[in-house]
């Protein structure tokens, strides 16, 4: 199984040391928002104005699981100007097997 998320390159990922944000929607909440999620801190942040801001991030705990934000989603939200890469997660019996990075800006 493969997910696809789209990656936006922030001016803070080098403090962290990440890739970048991955858009993503938390189907928990009902509120079909789009989220922006560094898996290197496990953080999240609500508005891409915020994101790697440590004092703007989002304070929740998940019960379950995020799915990667659409590009239909990220061009309604109008932030398709915001993805710079694709990152593709490639799964084998619920084990992350391989991830690709590509880049398009």
């Amino acid at each position: 199984m493969k997910n696809v998320f789209f990656v936006n390159h922030d001016d803070n990922r080098g403090e962290r040391q990440s890739y970048g944000v991955e858009f993503c929607v938390i189907p928990e909440f009902h509120d079909n928002k789009i989220y922006f999620y560094c898996s290197e801190y496990s953080m999240f942040w609500s508005a891409i104005e915020d994101v790697g801001n440590f004092d703007k991030c989002c304070s929740f705990k998940l019960q379950n699981t995020i799915r990667p934000a659409t590009l239909k989603e990220i061009e309604m939200e109008k932030l398709c100007s915001y993805v710079d890469a694709v990152k593709e997660c490639t799964f084998e019996n619920n084990k992350l097997k391989g991830v690709k990075y590509i880049k398009l800006k």
